[in-house]
């Protein structure tokens, strides 16, 4: 059966973004042809300059390949991870990278089921989750580990004693160009909630319990007060909720959505070829919250010293890059990469960039912050 145009690049939209029952050929990364490894594009922007390596200590790496493999945790799917995977594994050959891809709250669930009744856990855990890494951190669950790397980095780059930022994950608007043609899009927050009322149930955001939208939110929030509030309650009633990014990148591929906002950015590699001819993006210009993706090393790590290693390499510059790929978000110095930091900044000047951690007073503010979007959106 010939299947028409919109729906068929809908379809690949949505077999792109692993939403639905769409198989991914071996050997394909996110945006690159198949049957080879992705070709990122130029940032184009200023980098800086890469820092000296500082790996593991020889003695660490030695019990490392000993250990021989390591089991992470993680909030990313499996295609974003696929080129971080294979990145580490050919340049530790010896050590296994085992990855089950679980949202955060699964993460912190399984994690204390598995220690309290002593079965092998996670080594490493990474996660978006602000308030839950917290909580996480606070529980004693994350050793005490500083890498190596981590003098190479941004100090808001430690997030919490052993949590450290593996991306500065960026949330996007992303809009049917079919619909609204790009000279229309709204590049701000402010803007859509302005043209919303006529766009009632044709914009889409995810719901509040979704780690991206309650970052999105706090950082939004945190930076333009009660000013945000009115821009938030005016784009509640005219709004869509789904609970998550890939029914919410599905709908808008096939038209039911015309405008998205609070959206991950990791979904920025994946708009290209046949998607772009549907879908396109935008930084928020009045306030790109940038999300940390935290990982840390648990206390309960079977491989300590293959945790530490791979650590390691996802806050290198060669790990950095592989992240890119996946379409994570580098933030260190010496990183060309599209999506990275530098081109946000580029983007949307530094100043409209929400960037240092995690916001302060995140634990204490979620309650009210959680209620007041609930009432909003008439949840």
């Amino acid at each position: 059966m010939r299947i028409s145009t919109p729906k068929a690049i809908a379809l690949t939209v949505t077999c792109a973004l692993g939403l639905a029952a769409c198989g991914t050929s071996s050997g394909t990364s996110p945006g690159g042809p198949s049957g080879g490894s992705s070709a990122m594009p130029s940032s184009g922007v200023d980098v800086g300059k890469a820092s000296a390596v500082t790996p593991v200590d020889s003695a660490t790496l030695a019990k490392a390949k000993e250990q021989g493999s390591v089991l992470l945790y993680s909030n990313a799917d499996e295609q974003q991870m696929k080129p971080v995977i294979d990145a580490f594994e050919a340049k530790y050959p010896a050590i296994d990278l085992r990855v089950l891809n679980m949202n955060d709250a699964q993460t912190f669930q399984r994690y204390a089921t598995e220690t309290a009744t002593g079965v092998r856990t996670a080594d490493v855990v990474m996660g978006s989750d602000a308030v839950g890494m917290l909580d996480f951190v606070g529980k004693g669950n994350i050793a005490e580990y500083t890498d190596p790397n981590v003098k190479n980095l941004p100090e808001y780059a430690q997030l919490a004693p052993g949590l450290v930022a593996m991306s500065e994950d960026p949330v996007v608007a992303v809009y049917n160009t079919a619909l609204i043609p790009k000279d229309g899009q709204p590049k701000d927050i402010a803007s859509l909630a302005g043209m919303s009322d006529s766009l009632k149930g044709r914009i889409g955001t995810t719901d509040i319990g979704n780690p991206t939208q309650f970052g999105a939110l706090a950082g939004y929030i945190g930076r333009h007060g009660e000013a945000g509030w009115k821009n938030i309650e005016r784009l509640g009633p005219n709004s869509g909720v789904e609970s998550g990014t890939g029914n919410l990148m599905q709908k808008l591929a096939q038209g039911q959505y015309s405008a998205s906002y609070f959206v991950s950015g990791t979904v920025r590699a994946l708009i290209k070829g046949d998607a772009a001819k549907v879908l396109n993006y935008a930084y928020l210009t009045d306030g790109t919250p940038l999300i940390p993706r935290g990982v840390g090393i648990t206390k309960k790590a079977r491989s300590p010293e293959a945790a530490k290693v791979f650590v390691n390499f996802l806050l290198s510059v060669e790990g950095q890059e592989a992240a890119c790929e996946g379409g994570f978000t580098p933030y260190r110095d010496g990183v060309d990469c599209a999506y990275g930091v530098p081109a946000i900044e580029q983007a949307v000047g530094a100043g409209n960039m929400i960037l240092g951690g995690y916001p302060e007073g995140i634990v204490k503010d979620k309650p009210a912050l959680d209620a007041r979007w609930k009432k909003a959106f008439g949840r």
